[in-house]
């Protein structure tokens, strides 16, 4: 069965470094994406190979000499609060008191199952956290994702 592609969406928050919005130890919704994947419904065994790339960066900056945690988050299916979906992606990145980031890299993949492929659409959300202060989300920020399904074998 050969790999059909089913959508690409894409989430821009912020195209510059320019960015004042605060990010604290609440998670903070910065992407949020609704990939169209019904098509996979068409063919009976593309709903269980459906697949997800999902990519983004997330500018922050810290506060130099403090030593603080940023965690990214993707969920699946959730609403604008982190905690209502499925993480399928989590990454800490220490600051080692460092005052100024380039924009941090996101590379993430997700196999949803059936029941949300027969849904019709799957939504991913992309929440920013910060540990014990606030810092400032800078940018730029982006969250991008494309769903597809089939294999190659």
């Amino acid at each position: 069965m050969a790999i059909r592609f089913l959508d690409e969406r894409l989430s821009t928050l912020q195209t510059d470094s320019n960015g004042t919005d605060l990010i604290t130890s609440t998670p903070l919704l910065i992407g949020d994406i609704g990939l169209q994947v019904v098509a996979a419904q068409l063919v009976p065994e593309h709903i269980n190979s459906v697949i997800v790339s999902l990519v983004g960066m997330v500018g922050v900056v810290a506060i130099e000499g403090i030593n603080i945690n940023i965690t990214i988050s993707i969920e699946r299916n959730g609403a604008d609060t982190f905690g209502s979906g499925t993480v399928i992606f989590q990454q800490v990145f220490n600051s080692q008191g460092i005052s100024a980031y380039g924009a941090f890299p996101i590379v993430a993949g997700d196999f949803p199952p059936a029941e949300a492929v027969l849904a019709g659409q799957i939504r991913y959300t992309m929440f920013v956290s910060v540990s014990n202060t606030t810092q400032t989300l800078a940018g730029p920020v982006t969250f991008n994702g494309i769903a597809s399904t089939g294999t190659t074998t």
